[in-house]
């Protein structure tokens, strides 16, 4: 391997600092640059190839009390949007391409001035109210998410959008924000745990605090120590000797070749019989900020459907979650499958119950915990997963009883991919969901990847498997989920105060009002539930294909979640 450069053997971005940062020039500019990990790239090429897909959405809103005029309150969101940049430099990144080796980097302008800074935040800051008197949350999500893409890697990797003010009390109104960004830079965790707590926080600072915040944060030296590395960097290291080091690799590798495939799980029932081929164009609504080309209209159209359980159905849920011991992230995952198992059956009555395929829903993994990462997350980081498995029950057994069966079943398997390594040592185990093996298939995976979506003439033939393919036939879930926890500490009513004492003391106070609904722009054949924890109960955001699923169709899943657990449903029995 050492006589073979990185760039070309496929173990050689394995932890050993090939995406590490480093200072260097750029259009006659001072910058710092990093080459993209590979879970990145995935991602990026997502954003650039396939007109925006998987870029994340989310939209909050806050209610805020202020004494500041329209113009004061612009440059408040303003400052603290430059200061969240600064902090989370990602947010201020473009992403670049090598000329000569046509890898991708994510490439940072040092910053020459506080002008600069807020001139740079400005860009990518668009007050809708400019435009528009109301703008509809529905129709706006529909529109982010299926016009031209929001955002220019060229030029920014995020773009935050504040909506016009609606009043909610006598003392306070109602501040929406969009924040667009591409998913190379981003989950789920990063948006809701970090980011957008973390700009509340900045909204609710002194403005003298905001603006020296600025002149502090933009140095070169406190940028580079928040620096964020990539997942393949943070990678342990294979313990032992060269021989144990390349059995470990050898054994990774004929496990994936004689890895048994997983069953195949029903197909969503909510799909129509024939995918329509192009996307539906969406009316010219918001022109003054969404392109609106049909040469920059993204191949298919991306749908969204919430799903909100009420107080009284999520504490039942939760009860019956734990008289058998299993976690609310379970009770996710089995109240999605008994949803789509219902829908199934509905759609077709007539298959026997010993015929019946199981549900399989797919899932990506927080790997952070593989690698003792313990700091907040502030870049994308995923794994994979093999997902999990619930047997098909008929809807004719008390709900309560189908559902102890399934999330128990769940939680076992989840807990499965809750491992961590021992001591930080990477010895490997034939363990499907040992983490050595998770991280190690993950990488493989990853390579194969990036190699594949490679132009011909830029292919390096890199095949980490060489005579032994790895038996990983693509088996379609019935749907995905993505389980971001609860929010009630991070993103909950309650935090800020908003009397008038704290809206003297900044002339803003701002507290969380809703989370109103989060999600990525989806790829083909998709149905990706998010979902999280409030305190008014548990709430589900899906991203959907809405070339291959009918709007209609999607809320009759809506109906199916909603209704499971409410009181007044009586359990068939």
């Amino acid at each position: 391997m050492q006589q073979e450069s990185r760039q070309t053997h496929w173990l050689g971005r394995y932890a050993n600092d090939y995406h590490a940062w480093r200072r260097a020039r750029h259009a006659g500019r001072d910058v710092y640059q990093r080459p993209l990990g590979l879970i990145e790239t995935s991602f990026d090429h997502d954003g650039v190839f396939f007109g925006g897909r998987a870029d994340v959405n989310t939209i909050v809103s806050l209610e805020i009390r202020s004494t500041l005029t329209s113009e004061q309150l612009r440059k408040r969101i303003l400052l603290a949007w430059a200061n969240l940049r600064l902090r989370h430099i990602l947010l201020m990144s473009t992403v670049v391409r090598d000329a000569e080796t046509d890898n991708r980097q994510f490439t940072l302008a040092l910053p020459n001035s506080d002008t600069e800074v807020l001139k740079n935040a400005s860009d990518t800051l668009i007050f809708l109210g400019d435009f528009y008197d109301e703008v509809d949350l529905d129709d706006w999500y529909k529109h982010i998410n299926n016009t031209g893409r929001i955002i220019n890697s060229d030029q920014s990797l995020s773009k935050l959008f504040v909506h016009p003010l609606k009043p909610l009390s006598k003392a306070t109104s109602q501040l929406t924000l969009t924040l667009v960004s591409a998913h190379e830079i981003c989950d789920g965790l990063v948006v809701l745990y970090n980011w957008e707590p973390h700009f509340l926080q900045l909204l609710n600072s002194p403005e003298q605090e905001l603006q020296s915040g600025i002149e502090l944060e933009r140095s070169p030296e406190r940028l580079w120590n928040r620096l964020p590395r990539s997942q393949e960097d943070l990678y342990p290291l294979v313990q032992g000797s060269v021989a144990r080091r390349r059995w470990f690799w050898a054994i990774m590798r004929i496990l994936r070749h004689v890895r048994k495939p997983p069953p195949p799980g029903f197909t969503n029932p909510l799909r129509r019989r024939d995918r329509r081929k192009e996307a539906i164009s969406m009316p010219a609504r918001y022109p003054h900020v969404l392109d609106y080309a049909e040469d920059r209209k993204p191949p298919m159209n991306s749908f969204n459907v919430r799903a909100e359980l009420s107080k009284e159905a999520t504490t039942r849920l939760e009860r019956l979650a734990k008289s058998v011991g299993a976690s609310i992230g379970a009770a996710c995952f089995a109240l999605v499958g008994m949803a789509m198992m219902e829908i199934e059956e509905t759609r077709d009555p007539f298959t026997p119950l010993s015929e019946r395929l199981p549900y399989l829903g797919s899932f990506p993994i927080n790997p952070r915990p593989f690698f003792g990462y313990n700091g907040p997350p502030d870049s994308c980081m995923l794994s994979f997963s093999d997902g999990i498995w619930l047997p098909f029950l008929p809807s004719d057994l008390p709900v309560e009883g189908r559902f102890k069966l399934l999330v128990r079943q769940a939680h076992r398997q989840l807990r499965q991919y809750q491992k961590k390594l021992r001591n930080e040592k990477m010895k490997g185990s034939i363990d499907s969901t040992d983490p050595a093996r998770i991280v190690a298939s993950s990488y493989l995976l990853s390579v194969e990847r990036a190699e594949a979506m490679k132009p011909e003439h830029l292919k390096n033939d890199i095949n980490p498997q060489g005579a032994y393919p790895a038996n990983f036939k693509w088996v379609p879930a019935t749907c995905g989920i993505s389980s971001v926890g609860s929010i009630k500490s991070f993103l909950a009513p309650g935090k800020y105060s908003l009397d008038e004492d704290a809206t003297k003391r900044n002339g803003l106070a701002a507290d969380v009002y809703a989370l109103d609904r989060t999600g990525v722009r989806a790829r083909d054949f998709e149905f990706l539930v998010a979902c999280w924890g409030t305190e008014d109960g548990l709430r589900f955001s899906v991203s959907y294909d809405g070339n291959s699923i009918d709007e209609e169709r999607a809320l009759v899943w809506k109906a199916a979640m909603e209704k499971m657990f409410e009181t007044g449903m009586v359990p068939k029995l």
